[in-house]
């Protein structure tokens, strides 16, 4: 006899032995356990293992019991009920806009789709997974959420290093509010009064872990959470210690990783809803094929993706991508990443050169039309130069981040110093380069190798040899790690993601030194970025106004010092 019933929620299911009913019975239900003592099989009663039990009524002659027969019928029924709940909640992660009012004290108007962002955090109280891919505005859906809970603070937020300055001024931007960048000298960390939100780098969270538990966090706000997809870390285990009863986490990362290793996900998953996520070796077995080795248990594996992302959907997270929303994006959005670097040196040479300057606009005019324009601009160049050396691991360090997000990118240089560098640091993303001197046969080859290799990641490029006349439209992510003295020639770089053949809205990163000439450079380059473009069909005369544009600003702003 071939039975089936519910007892304590349990389906029990009873058959004759034969090698064929087992085989059956393993692959028919989940999480399915047999019981040597009473020679019974047992499965937690699920829409899988009640379906199951239909099929195996259906087309294999099991029976069954009369008193369990209602009780399927209610569980079937609620299934139901709750498939269609899950389905509107599925439809509200894909959302790309929403009623929602967004408070007044919010600065500047919301896309429609980053609205739904909002209203998405909302209903699931404050504790929600935001991946959508990057350049959709992750930043500011989490500061508008913070704002229509005031009360809700203070507000910490993790992120890596190289972007606290930018989360710091994202708060200023968006909001007019004043956060306070914390840092490993901060040995009495205490709250601030005035100041409500608090920004650190994963680097040093496990040194200040409980300086942090005595704050009172109410939000906490993880950027690029998958600096915490491995449970063993230190990061991790801190912030795991410290993050219990906090009412509020928001996760952001543009790469939820689904297709590749779930497991990564899971740290955050469980930190939002460990009702959902909080079973390892369930979510491991069913969403990461966890099998046994010689060396343990194996949990790099994706499994049972479609089941996965609907449950993600369904509990935490919103994905929307750029083609979602692209209607609504502008097609180039330029961002700021500034930096605090190591300026010791560069302070040297600035002082030099701040020197030099104030001494030729102190001569004679006979003698100062005897100085040449291209010896101020050899020492600024200098200067420049020293800049990007100070933040040149940190634009490394951006760069392997941004790269965990599996998109490719274009890297905008100028000195084959630093091209070259960045060729052999980021050698296992596979760069190729476009630089002066390579004959027209390797640039195309380079070219073609990013545009068609699905394993060359990044471009580097010259911006004088590579920023006209070829296409990069493979990727919609391009950042300048230097700046040039011409608007134009930036936007003539731009444009080689932002062409005829670019499926995506771009974003172009400026990576900038913090309170050195770059800073200065990009303000000027913004400012006179539209009388340089009316100048564009003529490449020569806009090259010719370097000297009574930018540059002589340039110098005035640095003798003005």
């Amino acid at each position: 006899m071939k039975t089936i019933k519910i007892i304590n929620n349990q389906l029990i299911i009873k058959i004759p032995y034969d090698i064929e009913l087992v085989s059956l019975i393993k692959t028919s239900f989940s999480g399915r356990q047999w019981d040597s003592n009473n020679k019974i099989w047992k499965a937690p009663v699920n829409e899988k293992n009640i379906l199951a039990t239909y099929s195996l009524t259906t087309y294999h002659g099991f029976v069954i019991s009369s008193d369990t027969l209602p009780i399927i019928e209610k569980y079937k029924e609620q299934f139901e009920e709750d498939r269609k709940e899950a389905d509107v909640k599925i439809a509200a992660s894909k959302a790309i806009d929403a009623n929602i009012e967004i408070p007044n004290s919010l600065k500047g108007e919301l896309f429609p789709f980053q609205k739904a962002g909002v209203q998405f955090i909302e209903n699931c109280n404050g504790k929600a997974l935001i991946a959508d891919e990057p350049g959709l505005g992750k930043t500011v859906q989490a500061i508008a959420w913070s704002l229509l809970h005031p009360e809700k603070v203070p507000i910490l937020v993790i992120c890596p290093k190289t972007l606290m300055i930018n989360w710091e001024r994202e708060f200023q931007k968006w909001a007019n509010i004043k956060a306070y960048r914390i840092n490993s000298k901060d040995t009495n960390l205490r709250y601030i009064k005035g100041i409500d939100t608090y920004i650190i780098n994963y680097d040093i969270v496990e040194k200040m872990k409980d300086l942090l538990k005595k704050m009172n966090f109410q939000i906490i706000i993880l950027d690029e959470s998958t600096a915490i997809k491995n449970p063993k870390a230190k990061r991790t285990k801190a912030i795991n210690e410290f993050i219990k009863g906090i009412p509020h986490i928001l996760a952001l990362t543009g790469t939820p990783t689904l297709n590749s290793r779930p497991i990564e996900m899971y740290t955050t998953l469980k930190m939002l809803s460990p009702i959902n996520f909080g079973n390892y070796f369930e979510f491991v077995n069913k969403f990461c094929g966890a099998h046994r080795t010689r060396w343990g248990m194996d949990v790099s594996g994706a499994t049972n993706i479609a089941e996965l992302s609907d449950k993600l959907r369904s509990t935490v997270m919103i994905r929307r991508s750029k083609k979602d929303v692209l209607t609504e994006l502008p097609d180039k959005t330029r961002v700021i990443i500034p930096q605090i670097c190591d300026l010791k040196q560069y302070k040297k040479v600035e002082d030099d050169l701040i020197s030099y300057l104030i001494e030729s606009k102190n001569r004679s005019k006979l003698q100062a039309e005897r100085i040449s324009q291209v010896e101020a601009l050899a020492k600024i160049e200098y200067l420049k130069q020293e800049a990007v050396k100070a933040k040149l691991p940190l634009f490394i360090e951006f760069v392997k981040d941004f790269m965990e997000n599996d998109k490719k990118l274009v890297i905008f240089g100028h000195h084959r110093e630093f091209i070259e560098r960045l060729m052999i640091e980021l050698k296992e993303f596979n760069p190729v380069k476009i630089m002066g001197g390579m004959s027209s046969e390797e640039k195309q080859k380079s070219i073609d190798s990013f545009q068609t290799n699905k394993n060359c990641k990044i471009f580097i490029g010259s911006i004088t040899s590579a920023g006209v006349g070829i296409t990069l439209t493979e990727a919609s992510h391009m950042v300048f790690l230097e700046l040039m003295f011409v608007p134009g020639l930036h936007d003539q770089a731009e444009d080689r993601i932002n062409r005829i053949g670019q499926k995506n809205a771009c974003t172009i990163y400026y990576f900038i030194a913090d309170e050195t000439i770059e800073q200065d450079i990009f303000n000027l380059l913004q400012s006179k970025r539209k009388v340089f473009q009316e100048l564009m069909q003529d490449t020569n005369t806009v090259i010719e106004n370097i000297d009574t544009n930018i540059l002589n600003d340039l110098i005035n702003k640095l003798t003005d010092k």
